[in-house]
This record gives structure tokens, sequence and C-alpha cells, in this order.
């Protein structure tokens, strides 16, 4: 009997938020999943979601103005059709929206800003019809005649959840900065808290047990950690190219352990089983130890 097909991930987009609080000290947006989710039940995440064939609406990707489907295409390095590519953007600014309560967008030229009480409560009636399924974000963006600051996220990395996982997603991840005059709201639905962290922070709270996250998670603070400013990681999204990474799920040495690509074991695991003996050579891992993912990285001798 063949061997049953890996489900086809779902695409997705996710938002690392970023605040400066103070001058050079960079901190991201997490949300808690709640504890009934399907998916990631009481981990941290950064705010996403799936990809939804709304968000290639016409009304969409006309408000999309500082980025056009072409551009957006371009921008993703991928070979990706220009109005699906642009949806990836507008897919991330709704999804914050539904999650957070923050909406990257301007109204008659201005970017959003909820210190207007006013504005605030209607946005905030606006969310809460979202989510209940009584407005579309298409219609909520044409009443508003808003503009989505597509232009404010920048293209970041591209994770695939492994082959032998039960749901696959095809996760966009963007960066962009807190606009201001607002504020991370959780929605009491999908999310049950919203935290901001310095990345280093979150990592060692992680590795105390105090905090679950998923292994993208835990990669992308890393990078974020090591990359140091917001200006600095903002930058190095606009010159990186991120290669999409499809970790492999091995047993290696006892544990769970995802390898990512070059690891001295990638190349031969093959996902689900046993990865045999551990080699001499370079290690880009993530050891499952309890319940903590533990990341390991050490280059070739």
């Amino acid at each position: 009997m063949a061997a049953a097909q890996p489900p086809e991930p779902a695409d997705s987009a996710t938002v690392i938020l970023l605040r400066e609080p103070d001058p050079g000290r960079c901190e991201v947006l997490l949300v808690e999943r709640h504890a009934s989710s399907r998916t990631l039940a009481g981990a941290h995440v950064f705010p996403g979601g799936l990809v939804d064939t709304s968000d290639s609406a016409p009304a969409l990707l006309a408000a999309a103005t500082d980025l056009t489907p072409p551009t957006a295409a371009t921008r993703r390095r991928e070979d990706l059709a220009p109005e699906p590519a642009l949806a990836f953007w507008i897919a991330a600014i709704r999804e914050l929206f539904e999650e957070t309560g923050i909406l990257m967008a301007t109204l008659d030229g201005t970017p959003l800003d909820f210190g207007d009480s006013a504005l605030a409560a209607r946005f905030r009636a606006h969310r809460e019809a979202l989510l209940a399924g009584e407005l579309s974000f298409a219609d909520l963006v044409e009443r508003e005649r808003l503009r989505l600051a597509t232009d404010c996220l920048e293209y970041f990395s591209r994770w695939i959840t492994p082959v032998n996982a039960p749901r696959r997603y095809d996760a966009r991840f963007f960066v962009a900065e807190l606009p201001a005059g607002q504020e991370a709201v959780h929605d009491g639905r999908e999310t049950a808290s919203v935290a901001w962290l310095a990345p280093a922070v979150a990592l060692e709270r992680t590795q105390a047990g105090a905090l679950t996250l998923a292994p993208p998670t835990v990669r992308t603070l890393e990078d974020l950690r090591d990359l140091g400013t917001t200006a600095c990681i903002v930058e190095a999204a606009r010159a990186r190219l991120f290669p999409p990474v499809l970790p492999k799920v091995v047993e290696l040495g006892g544990r769970m352990t995802l390898l990512y690509p070059g690891d001295v074991a990638y190349a031969r695991a093959v996902p689900g089983e046993p990865a045999g003996e551990d080699a001499p050579g370079p290690r880009n891992r993530l050891v499952l130890d309890g319940s903590v993912w533990r990341s390991i990285r050490l280059p070739a001798a």
C-alpha cells in the first residue's frame, strides 16, 4: 500500500510587531493562544492566521495603494502571481487587527491614532462585528475609506510545517513597527493575553519553562535578539534572502528533534523515523527537553 501523502500546508501570514519603549531597547509582541485553541493551545506566538480567499477582494487590493501586486510579488521573492502575493500582506494586517485590535491603515491620509476616544470606540465596534462574522474586512475598509499600510510591513521569513504534522501551514512572516497611538488588546476568543517582551527575555523565560513557544517562534526570536534594534531588524528584512525552511521531525538520541537545513543529519533524515547515530558535523536543530524546545546551532569544526 502506498504511503499516505502529507496534507498540503495552508497559506498563512504572521506579523512580528516591534516597539521601542526606550531608545535601542526593542520589544516584540506575543499573543497567548487560548487554552481551547485547536493549534498551539497555551503557547505564545506572533499574531497571525490563515490567508483567506477574501484577502484578494478587489476592494482590499485597491486599498493597498502603497504596494502594488507586482511589487508584492517581487518582494516575496517567490514564484507567485501578483494578486495572491499581495493577499499575504492584507491577511497579515487583517489578522493583526482581529487578534490585537491594532490596525495598520490610514484614514484621510493620516495613520489611525486611537488616542481619539470616539475613533477608538468606533473601531472597537468594527472589530467586534468582524470577529462575530457580522462584517467583512473588505466592508470595513470600504465603509471607513481606509488605505492599508502595506508599505509598513517588510517580508522577513517563511516557515513550513513538517510533513508528518497533522496540520500544516506555509507561514510567511512580516516585520512591522507598532503604529503610534495604538495598543494591543487580546480578542478573548483565539487569544487569552498579550505580552511585550525583549526577544532575549522571551527566550530566557522559555528555557526556564515559564513560557511555551512554537519552534518557528524560538528561531525567529533568536534572529531578532541577534539583530538588536528595531532599525536593524527592519533593515535586515529589506536586505536578506531567506529561503523557505522545512524542518524534519525525527527521533535522535532518544529525544524528539527538529532538524533544519545545514544540520549534518538533515539530508539523510526521514521524517518521523529514528535518525540513527549522530555524526560529527554542524548542528542546526531544536531538541525537545521535557516540554521545552532547546536550540542548538554549531558550525562545522
